[in-house]
């Protein structure tokens, strides 16, 4: 049975307690049984965190090369590959102790001292010696250190934004409920980490540690892992390679020898075939790519705590973002006021004279009040009122006696309804006030009344003030949450791009809707959810409701991890948010977009952190995501489509009875040292003109289209016949040893060439020259130098290369550099002509 709707007697019975509290004898047994009122961390075993970077796909392929290298006794290969995959397992390791900030952030949530009854007695603990049964006494501005069950009250009013991410102050009580409730709608319960703001509570502790409300997120958190949705797809890519590979190299191994070849050059020939195929230095090159792209984000106010999330908000399809401080500056302000038959003087005075000093009520009402009643930056009224009523539940209204003249005057603020209740108006002019609050309402604001009177005698409570409702009714104020100037354009420009823009708050229907009307989110009201009848569908209908659903109101933590996931069923979504209600789902989400001035948990929660808590900073965060996937396709078309065209030689030359034209140290060198110099530059290549004109891809979409993997095999293939080429025909007259150095040549050449193939995915190689990459220039000139370094000792005996006639190699070089362009130009052309066809 629920807490909420047990009776006072009910709970004692079930916890073995009663008014006088614990014993102490009976508290010290419970703290064993229950443990501390502390969070307690879910962690990996050591031995599955230690061995969890080299469970990698393309680890793996790595280390079956390595291994091969050492069976051969290629020492400096296998060296290279190994620190490979050590640098690798290190950047994997530094991101396991990023992802546990979360849990830190949560379990350090500082305790406190509070005032506990036991042996029917009031003493001082420390909050983590709590457990449930404990009879805790709070008072205004105190933090609630456990879950628990209101048992005396009075006036109680608590914040929970911490949870729900609603700045509204909720009324509580002592009062049994019924039904189902959500969080929100539990007015007889407080939780961990909430605040009392009025009133004073006895609590009975029902739920402590990582068994209350706070826990349960912090549980969420730990159950939520999000791999890169670009690098789920690179390690379905891989791991396809590996597979054709490895049928490759059993087939070849075979082949060799029947083909009569000794065993250990057949193995020989499969390690070149393996090293060949398997691009080393890609997993280096897009951390280092990454990291780059960090830099530049946070320069642009956008701080990355997950390397990962850059290239994830890059081909995300969908924000799910938190309304209060995200699209709004989570700050009630006045939005307008209506004063009825008084003075627009007489009306700031009577708001001045109705407001709480805020340091005192921390109501965030009164601030908006106080704000809307300065003057010139000061406060309209500088001096106390005589008297001061907290807001009461039962009357729904707040006030302050004042001295006027020889009399009192008693001005209150409170629910319009209550107002005009207790109010001195007509039948037409109570009509023509409700006519203006469900005008307000209707736009999605919060409404308080104000009215005064003036008493002959100080009244001693609020009740004896208003009674005999002679009121004079002043007018309505309303407020709301100020929504950002810069939300809409920003909403704009995201759904421009091709990604719709979804709401997630724990707001009303009503209010939900309006809000995202104004900013552009949603049309009508059929496009709102709300998620109060979450547990009334299943989860097809569910998801059915949420493909044409764009704002989510009613939501609570749980709810709001639950639409997260059946997002992800479709969609690679981003979350955006500020409060520790937020946590599972930033942890959840594809890319977690914290605010800067939220929570410090949130923060820690989030792959990105916006600094500048500017909506439009993630539009500016999509387009360099963008960019970096785009340059990680090149990257991938680069290494894969040349190291297709090694693979098909070394096939080549095996189908032609041919002797290998390549050492496995040639290979690597042109794997680790020719594409590096490559690869890194590719990765910062400039935006394209298009980046943010075209749609985002479906998240089943694989990382290379159709036309880049024919243009892949068109590259390979080519690769493949000019080094076979160089080494078959100049094998007989030069000798093997000279043709197997131009051979070695036109392979290093090629990839020269296909590198400026890869620059741009549509345009042609000549328009995108006057796109100046100086990264680009000076590393092809690092790798004309390093290549031609071989020729010179003691490279040239590692090497294996010969001495070769300077023409013959200058006509090889030629060949060898335009062929690839040349074959990719008439391909762009052919897809062009396609295209266009096609539209």
């Amino acid at each position: 049975m629920p807490i909420f709707d047990q009776t006072e007697e009910e709970l004692f019975r079930e916890f073995e307690s009663s008014g006088r509290g614990l014993s102490s004898a009976e508290a010290k047994k419970r703290l064993i049984k229950y443990g501390r009122n502390v969070l307690k961390l879910k962690t990996e075993p050591l031995w599955r965190r230690i061995i969890e970077p080299f469970a990698d796909i393309f680890m793996i392929v790595l280390i079956v090369a390595g291994v091969l290298s050492i069976i051969e006794g290629n020492t400096v290969d296998a060296i290279i590959i190994f620190a490979i995959i050590l640098i690798n397992a290190m950047i994997d390791y530094v991101q396991q102790f990023s992802t546990e900030r979360i849990l830190r952030s949560l379990k350090s949530v500082a305790s406190q001292q509070v005032s506990v009854l036991r042996d029917g007695e009031m003493v001082t603990i420390d909050s983590s010696e709590l457990v449930p049964g404990d009879i805790v006494a709070l008072a205004e501005g105190d933090k609630v250190p456990a879950d628990g069950r209101i048992v005396t009250a009075s006036e109680p009013r608590a914040d929970e934004s911490i949870l729900t991410g609603e700045s509204e102050l909720v009324s509580k009580s002592t009062k049994t409920l019924t039904g189902i409730k959500e969080i929100y709608e539990q007015s007889n319960i407080l939780f961990s980490g909430t605040f009392l703001i009025s009133g004073n509570v006895r609590l009975l502790v029902v739920r402590t540690g990582s068994n209350t409300e706070f826990g349960k997120i912090a549980d969420l958190a730990t159950q939520t892992f999000s791999i890169s949705p670009v690098q789920v797809k690179i390690n379905k890519l891989v791991k396809g390679i590996a597979i054709v590979m490895g049928m490759l190299s059993v087939v070849a191994f075979v082949m060799s020898l029947m083909a009569g070849i000794d065993w250990l050059e057949s193995l020989e020939f499969v390690i070149a075939l393996a090293v060949s195929a398997v691009p080393e230095g890609l997993p280096i090159a897009i951390s280092i790519i990454l990291a780059l792209g960090m830099r530049r984000m946070a320069a642009k106010k956008a701080l990355v705590a997950n390397m990962r999330a850059i290239e994830t908000i890059g081909v995300i399809t969908t924000i799910a973002t938190d309304k209060t401080g995200t699209l709004t500056m989570n700050k009630l302000t006045v939005q307008d006021h209506w004063a009825f038959n008084v003075k627009s003087a007489t009306f700031k005075q009577a708001v001045a004279q109705a407001l709480i000093d805020p340091e005192s009520s921390h109501d965030p009402l009164d601030t908006a009040f106080l704000d809307f009643t300065k003057t010139r930056g000061k406060p309209l009224i500088s001096t106390t009122p005589l008297a001061t009523f907290s807001f009461s539940q039962a009357l729904a209204m707040s006030g302050n006696v004042w001295h006027e003249g020889n009399k009192f005057k008693l001005v209150v603020k409170g629910a319009p309804e209550r107002i005009l209740d207790v109010s001195n108006v007509t039948e037409s002019d109570r009509e023509l006030a409700i006519h203006q609050l469900a005008e307000y309402t209707s736009q999605g604001q919060r409404v308080i009344g104000i009215a005064e009177i003036v008493l002959s005698a100080e009244p001693k409570d609020l009740k004896i003030g208003i009674k005999g409702k002679h009121l004079k009714f002043i007018g309505l104020v309303s407020v709301a949450d100020q929504i950002r100037r810069e939300s809409h354009s920003a909403v704009a420009q995201a759904r421009a791009a091709g990604v719709t823009v979804r709401m997630i708050t724990g707001d009303h229907f009503e209010t939900a809707y309006q809000i995202g009307k104004k900013i552009g989110i949603v049309e009508t009201r059929d496009q709102v959810f709300d998620c109060s009848k979450l547990s009334m569908l299943s989860e097809a209908d569910l998801l059915d409701t949420i493909r044409g659903t764009f704002v989510f109101s009613r939501v609570t933590p749980e709810a709001k991890l639950q639409i997260l996931n059946l997002l992800e069923k479709e969609n690679i979504t981003a979350m955006t948010g500020d409060g520790v209600n937020d946590v599972p789902a930033l942890a959840g989400a594809n890319v977690g977009i914290a605010m800067g001035s939220g929570s410090y948990i949130a923060r820690d929660a989030g792959d990105i952190v916006l600094l500048d808590d500017n909506f439009k900073s993630i539009v500016t965060a999509m387009k360099e995501g963008r960019v970096i996937v785009a340059n990680i396709r090149r990257m991938l078309f680069y290494l894969l489509s040349t190291n297709a065209g090694e693979v098909l030689t070394m096939l080549g030359a095996l189908l032609l009875s041919a002797s290998l034209p390549l050492a496995p140290v040639q290979i690597l060198w042109i794997n680790i040292v020719t594409d590096t110099f490559f690869i890194i530059p590719l990765g910062l290549e400039p935006a394209e003109d298009n980046v943010m004109k075209k749609k985002p891809e479906s998240p089943d979409a694989p990382i290379l289209d159709r036309h880049t993997i024919t243009r892949m095999v068109l590259v390979a293939i080519t690769v493949a016949i000019v080094t076979l080429f160089a080494y078959l025909y100049y094998m007989p007259i030069l000798g093997q040893a000279a043709a197997g150095t131009l051979a070695f040549m036109a392979l290093a050449i090629t990839q020269w060439s296909n590198a400026f193939n890869a620059r741009s995915s549509y345009q042609s190689v000549f328009t995108r020259l006057k796109v100046m990459n100086s990264k680009f220039y000076i590393c092809l000139g690092l790798a004309i130098v390093f290549q031609l370094a071989i020729f010179i000792e003691p490279l040239k005996s590692w090497m294996h290369v010969a001495s070769v006639p300077l023409p013959e190699l200058l006509l090889v070089s030629a060949i060898s550099f335009a062929a690839p362009i040349l074959v990719v130009e008439l391909h762009k052309l052919a897809v062009y002509i396609f295209n266009t066809n096609k539209a």
